[in-house]
Formats: C-alpha cells, sequence, structure tokens
C-alpha cells in the first residue's frame, strides 16, 4: 500500500525502521482511517486480507463500515496504549488478534499479535477442562449413591427385628417374643410350621427325627411376598428346639437394588462413553449427514429404541439439509418431511409435527435446539418414555450445538453467493437452490414457482442521468423484491437489470397473486431520486410460472416469456424506447391447466 498525498511523508530512517519492525505492523491514515503503510510481518501474517488499497483499519478488524465508537485514533490525541482484540475473516479462515494503537510520526502505529495459537489452546483446554468437570461430576454422584445405600443397608440390618421361638419336639410353639406376635400369621400359629404358612413341617425339617441331634441349620422361607431366614437350633435349657425367624426382605430388596444400582452405573459409564466418541467424531467429520447418522445409531440404543429419524434444518427457510432414519419406510419418512415442511412447521406456529402424519402412534418429537435457543431440527422416536429424560438431553443438547455451528459455518460461506451491488444472491446460487425444489418435487411432490423481473427504461435512465442512476433503480429494485417474499423465497440477480425469484411450496395461483400484489402495492408510485434530485419512476416487467402447469425445467423459460410480453405491452405505450430483443416461444406445459394473470 502507497501513501496517500494527504497523509504524512516518512523519512527513509524512520521508512526503514518501520520496515525492519519484527512484529507486524500497519501505519493508519489520520485523515480517513485508511491503512496506509504496512511491514513484511503484516503482509506475511494477513496475507490476502490486505489486497484491497482502500482498506481501512476498522473494515479489516471489526468488518465494520464506520471507525469503532471508541476508537483511540482521534486526530492530536496522544492516548495512552491500550491493546485490543479482533478476528479477521479470510480465506475461508478466521485470524484471532491483539492489537496496540498509538501516534507514530504523523500515523496511528497499530502494532499487531498473533493470538491464533492461544486461543486454540484456550478453547481445547476449556473443552477438556468440561468433558473432565462433567465425568467428576458423574463419578462423584454414583459414589454417594453407591455409599449412601450400602449406608442405609448397614442401619437396616443392624435394626432389624428378630422372632424368637422356643418349640417343643412335637413342633408346638411354647414361647415367642414380641418380634413374632408381629408376624402376619402370628395369631394362627400354633406350631412353627404355620408360622411361615404351612400345615405340616416342612419336608426338609432338620428336625424330623428330634433338635437332638441338631447343631444348628438354616432355611428359607416366603410368606406372604415377604422373606424369611430360619435359625434351627436345639434349646439349650430344655428339650426341643429354639428357632430364630430374621425377617430378610429389606435386606433382599436392597440387595437388588444394589445390583440395579450397579446396572446403572456401568450404563451411565456406556453412556460417558458414548458421548465422549460423539464428541471425538463432531471433531473429525466434515461431513453433518454423517455426524447425525453416527448420533443416532449410537443413541437409539442407550435409551432402547428401535426406531427414529432425525430431520436437519438448512439455513434457508423451508428447507432440509438432510435426515437420517431407523426403522422407518420411504413411504413414512416422506410424509413426515412434508409435514416438517409445512407453513406451521417452519415459521414456529407449531412446535410440533401433528400425529396423524408420524409414522408410529407412539411416538417422542424433540425440537434439536442451537446454542441459540432456536430450532435446528427434529428428532423424532418411537415407543419412547419419560425415564430416558435425562440421557435424551445429555445427547441431544450436544447434537443441536453441532449443527448449529455447522449451519454457522454453512451461513458464512453463502456471502460468496451475493451480488456485489445489491446484495441478494446471484445467478448461480440461484440454479443450485433451484435444483434443490426441483428434487423435492421430484420426491414430495412439493411444487414452487418462478417469478422473472426486469426493470423498464433501464437504459433511458443511464443515459439521462449516468450509470450511477441505473444502479440506483436496480437497488432499489432489489430492495422491493426482497421485502415482498417470504422466508425460504430467494431473489436473485442474475443480469443488468434482470431478476429471478423463487417462490417456494406455490403454485402458478400463488405466483400469479405474488406479482399483482407485487405491483400494485409495492412498485406502483415508486419514485426513485437521483445524485442530482431527480425523481425517476421505477417500473418493472413481471411474468411467472409454476411446476403445476409446467414441467420444473420450462417454467424459467415460460415465465421469462410472459414477462416479455408484459414488456411488449409497456413498450407500446413508449415506442422510442422499445427493445429489439423478440419474445421467447412458448415453454411446453406440464397438464391442461389455463392460466392467466
Amino acid at each position: 500500500m502507497q501513501e496517500s498525498a494527504t497523509n504524512p511523508q516518512l523519512t527513509p530512517a524512520s521508512a526503514q525502521l518501520f520496515a525492519s519492525l519484527p512484529a507486524p505492523a500497519l501505519l493508519i491514515s489520520p485523515v480517513d482511517h485508511r491503512i496506509a503503510i504496512c511491514n513484511k510481518a503484516a503482509v506475511a501474517l494477513l496475507g490476502s486480507a490486505l489486497d484491497n488499497p482502500q482498506l481501512t483499519c476498522h473494515t479489516l478488524l471489526h468488518q465494520s463500515d464506520s471507525p469503532c465508537d471508541d476508537c483511540a485514533m482521534q486526530p492530536g490525541i496522544d492516548s495512552a496504549p491500550d491493546i485490543r482484540s479482533a478476528t479477521i475473516l479470510h480465506d475461508d479462515n478466521s485470524n484471532f488478534l491483539k492489537y496496540q494503537c498509538a501516534w507514530w510520526e504523523g500515523y496511528h502505529l497499530l502494532t499487531l499479535y498473533d493470538v491464533n495459537r492461544e486461543i486454540k489452546l484456550l478453547r481445547a483446554i476449556d473443552l477438556a477442562n468440561k468433558e473432565q468437570q462433567a465425568k467428576l461430576v458423574m463419578q462423584d454422584r454414583r459414589q454417594r449413591e453407591v455409599l449412601a445405600t450400602l449406608g442405609h443397608l448397614e442401619q437396616m440390618i443392624d435394626h432389624i427385628p428378630e422372632a424368637v421361638l422356643s418349640v417343643d419336639e412335637s413342633f408346638f410353639i411354647l414361647k415367642q417374643n414380641k418380634a413374632a406376635d408381629a408376624f402376619p400369621t402370628s395369631a394362627k400359629a400354633q406350631r412353627c410350621f404355620h408360622l411361615v404358612g404351612r400345615t405340616a413341617p416342612c419336608a426338609d425339617c432338620p428336625a424330623q427325627e428330634g433338635f437332638g441331634a441338631v447343631t444348628e441349620h438354616i432355611k428359607s422361607h416366603t410368606v406372604g411376598g415377604f422373606y424369611f431366614t430360619e435359625t434351627i437350633s436345639k434349646s439349650p435349657t430344655e428339650d426341643g428346639g429354639l428357632l430364630l425367624f430374621r425377617d430378610t426382605t429389606r435386606q433382599i430388596r436392597l440387595v437388588e437394588q444394589i445390583r440395579e444400582q450397579q446396572e446403572n452405573i456401568t450404563r451411565q459409564n456406556e453412556i460417558l462413553s458414548g458421548l465422549a466418541s460423539f464428541g471425538t467424531y463432531i471433531q473429525q467429520e466434515t461431513s453433518l449427514s454423517n455426524v447425525v447418522d453416527f448420533f443416532l445409531r449410537l443413541f437409539l440404543p442407550v435409551i432402547h429404541a428401535d426406531a427414529g429419524v432425525i430431520v436437519v434444518n438448512d439455513i434457508r427457510p423451508g428447507n432440509i439439509l438432510c435426515h437420517v432414519q431407523q426403522g422407518i419406510g420411504e413411504a413414512e419418512i416422506t410424509a413426515l418431511i412434508r409435514a416438517y415442511l409445512s407453513r406451521d412447521m417452519q415459521t414456529d406456529r407449531l412446535n410440533a409435527i401433528p400425529q396423524e402424519a408420524m409414522p408410529w402412534p407412539q411416538c417422542r418429537q424433540i425440537s434439536l435446539l442451537g446454542t441459540d435457543g432456536g430450532r435446528v431440527g427434529l428428532l423424532a422416536l418411537k415407543d419412547v418414555d419419560g425415564e430416558h429424560e435425562e440421557n435424551i438431553k445429555l445427547f441431544t443438547e450436544p447434537l443441536g450445538a453441532c449443527i448449529h455451528n455447522r449451519l454457522l459455518t454453512m451461513k458464512l460461506e453463502e456471502k460468496a453467493n451475493t451480488d456485489p451491488l445489491t446484495g441478494i444472491y446471484n445467478r448461480g446460487y440461484f440454479h443450485r437452490v433451484l435444483e434443490m425444489e426441483q428434487e423435492k418435487f421430484k420426491k414430495l411432490h412439493l411444487h414452487h414457482a418462478v417469478v422473472v423481473a426486469d426493470i423498464n427504461r433501464l437504459k433511458h435512465a443511464n443515459d439521462l442521468y449516468g450509470h450511477e442512476a441505473g444502479d440506483s433503480l436496480i437497488v432499489t429494485a432489489s430492495a422491493l423484491l426482497s421485502q415482498a417474499v417470504r422466508n425460504g423465497d430467494v431473489v436473485a440477480r442474475t443480469g443488468g437489470d434482470e431478476f429471478l425469484i423463487l417462490l417456494t411450496n406455490t403454485g402458478s395461483d400463488g405466483a400469479a397473486a405474488f406479482i399483482r400484489r407485487l405491483a400494485d402495492t409495492m412498485i406502483q408510485g415508486t419514485l426513485v431520486t437521483f445524485a442530482d434530485g431527480v425523481k425517476f419512476p421505477l417500473e418493472i416487467s413481471l411474468g411467472c410460472a409454476g411446476t403445476d402447469e409446467f414441467a420444473p425445467e420450462e417454467i424459467i423459460k415460460e415465465a421469462d416469456r410472459r414477462m416479455y410480453i408484459e414488456k411488449e405491452k409497456y413498450y407500446q405505450q413508449y415506442p422510442d424506447r422499445r427493445r429489439t430483443k423478440p419474445i421467447p416461444p412458448p415453454a411446453d406445459k406440464g397438464n391442461d391447466k389455463k392460466f392467466s394473470l
């Protein structure tokens, strides 16, 4: 970059000193904030980002068309240097920088510091800390649950009351304690076997031949759903035996609970392992469709589901980027996607697809949310109850964040598809989107229409008032057309004064109503003020065609032909401005439906 005539001049010694600075540095014009001089280190760091000779510091560092509100580079003020942060987007990469501003030799000197490695390291450390913290929280929770259960079990075992009975050789109950009185069958029990719900001695009773030979024997009983352990021994004081009944119902059930909790711990470990695998896969895989497919195959076994589907939003409303499914047929997935693409769902008037459009009678729908809380997709699951709520949230939150980040990246890439004069889309992007709509038409039978718009008298305005006047007409027309369409529709500039509009989920009648409204309420009476104060009327010829009348590959041709019919009517009023280009021949209709504006 060269110094402008209005900037101070560096002495050779100062210029040599500036060029030899090891740190990237820029000299900023005090007049217009333009980058006047940059040293080799700055060129090596920023590369093509410095190619624009009119580049300003606020455009480079903050992507802003105007200086920062708190700009430290006020003329004549030598403020104390401070360090600020900036992110520079170029060559599909982001450079994270810090910069310091100071006065030097009549310029603003910006010294740049490359902090890309620090940012990446901080992000990696933050992610690792979060993962470790999540693991520690889960581990601590499991340990506390197990310890609490074990403590409870020990306490219960210490206080379990024991029923003690003294019986004679004929098993008649001689004595029993209060705990035995509490037995559910105690009131009717005359013999010990009555106590356990029997009418005769147990077949394996060791005291069948008398208690004299019994040292100690333990056996189990089940009474009315309760579990008891019986310890049989010879009475130490008299003939007969001493029976001790211990209610082990709680112990057995607690053991079952511990076993179940151990199984849950194993399951939670498997879930954590799955989450870690998914996080690793997200970092490595570039295809969002593959990421969603990996997620579904990993997630369904976790919640014991055998069928599910994920639909992912596109960056353009009214479209889906991808979908994956398991356990659902093509007809069912087609009906589900058609319902998801309905206006009510796409405009958030509905939070869920109507049940009649779902493939399963019992279906759980979960909105996938991005980091900003907006819906980025939908997860539908077959026969899933509320017990898996925590696991569903654990898995769907990182998936929603991943989808949101990928969509943001796509939106940044989409900026390359815009027309530089008007900011609307260009021809290449329009045709790519049109191909997507044609695929939707083939698979889902969703109609679409195309409107062709052409500005009248543009050459007249250029000849009389200059090309800046013509540009004003084009910019005004693009703004009106963009205001007129819905989310999901696409407006593109395809030539000097020509525009194409894609109307999604719309047929010929809807397109005709659109251009009538556009002509009658938005374009009619619009005056564009040129630089010299002249007010020039904006007049546009319009034509449309939809897939309910014509084959998808013919609708642009037919809309163009109808536009030229309207333009011919216009130039009949202004014969001295007539175009020489002939009206195209009509397109082949896809059916016999009549159409008229």
